[in-house]
Formats: C-alpha cells, sequence, structure tokens
C-alpha cells in the first residue's frame, strides 16, 4: 500500500504546483467548468409519471400482430410518457387476425422544460419564465398481403404553459403532471377517432 500512497502524494503536489504556476483567470474558468459538470450531474432524470390511465374504445384488428417503436429521451424532458403511451395501444389495440401486421410508431411523447427570458410590460426590463411544452405522436401502420388491404392512423396532441420561473419544486411537478394526464385525455381521442375513421376495413 505504500507504493500507492507516494505515488497519490506525488500526484496531488504536482497539481497544487500546476495550479500555482497557471494564472487565475484559467483558474476560475476550471473551477467553473467543474461546477457546472456537478450541476449536470446531478440534472433530473426523466419520470415516466405517474400518468393517469384514460379509459376509451378497444379495437379489435384484423391482423396477426401489433408491433410498437418507442423513441430515445430528449434532453429538457421532464415527464417521459412513452411508457404511457404504448400501454395505451396494448390496451387499446387488440390483435384478432390470423395474418397482417400493424406498426405503431411512438414518435413524440414527452413533457419538456426550459427557462428562459421574456421582455417584461414596458420593454425596459426582462422576466425569467418556465416553459412547459408537451407533445404526444403516434402514426399507425397496417398491412395485411392476405386480403391485399393497407391503411394508417395517427393520433397526436400538444399543450404548452408558461410560469414564473422560480416557483416551488412541487409546483414545477403538478404543472408537468397535470399536462401529461390532459395530453394523454387528448390523444386517446385523436387516436381513436382516426382509427374509426382510416382503419375501419380492419376493425372486427
Amino acid at each position: 500500500a505504500l507504493p500507492i500512497s507516494r505515488s497519490l502524494l506525488d500526484l496531488t503536489l504536482l497539481y497544487v504546483e500546476g495550479l500555482r504556476m497557471m494564472a487565475p483567470g484559467k483558474i476560475a474558468v476550471l473551477l467553473s467548468l467543474a461546477f457546472l459538470a456537478g450541476c449536470a450531474s446531478q440534472a433530473a432524470a426523466p419520470v415516466q409519471g405517474p400518468i393517469q390511465p384514460v379509459v376509451g374504445d378497444v379495437f379489435h384488428l384484423d391482423v396477426a400482430q401489433i408491433e410498437i417503436f418507442r423513441p430515445a429521451a430528449e434532453p429538457g424532458t421532464v415527464i417521459d410518457m412513452s411508457t404511457a403511451v404504448e400501454n395505451w395501444l396494448r390496451k387499446h389495440l387488440v390483435a384478432v387476425g390470423t395474418s397482417g401486421r400493424i406498426r405503431a410508431g411512438i414518435n413524440n411523447a414527452a413533457v419538456r422544460e426550459s427557462v428562459m427570458r421574456r421582455t417584461a410590460p414596458g420593454g425596459t426590463s426582462f422576466n425569467r419564465v418556465r416553459q412547459y411544452d408537451g407533445m404526444v405522436h403516434v402514426r399507425i401502420d397496417a398491412t395485411n398481403r392476405s386480403t391485399g388491404q393497407a391503411g394508417f392512423a395517427g393520433g397526436s396532441a400538444s399543450r404548452s404553459q408558461t410560469v414564473a420561473a422560480d416557483i416551488q419544486v412541487a409546483q414545477q411537478h403538478q404543472v408537468a403532471s397535470d399536462m401529461a394526464d390532459a395530453l394523454m385525455r387528448d390523444f386517446s381521442y385523436s387516436l381513436s377517432a382516426d382509427v374509426r375513421q382510416r382503419l375501419a376495413k380492419f376493425l372486427r
């Protein structure tokens, strides 16, 4: 253990000596970068919910299998809704045929948050605000080679809300959660209506 301790001591002394030889401005930059890296490492990962379940029609479709594809979470995501959307698809789209396939692509399913500056009334100052943007979009492609049928349907929902940047953390979570619940209701209505209209020949 002695050689290892001596090696660590030597490295520490070299590091301190290097700092002493650096200009104060460079040291400040290094400290700033270390602080930012620490903040980034502590950034909260997107959560999956909880999101209120949505009651809706169940569609029995003349296909043998249903495949669902999900996106990866993007920067700024505070609620990743992809699991909730996938669960909705698995519950409300049921394959009852012997051939054919449905591919459901979740292209977007998240509530995102950003902090920005906006011009205050009067135009002489700025206010910091917290912007929430939610989007859900799903496209469904149905094919059945044995019957020669093909079609597609889609459902989408979007909402935005701006609040003061300094609201409490609990309020931030509530705003995002309420938006996610509303998005699921809007998305359910949108996709259900489009399935009835565009995929009527697949319904059983």
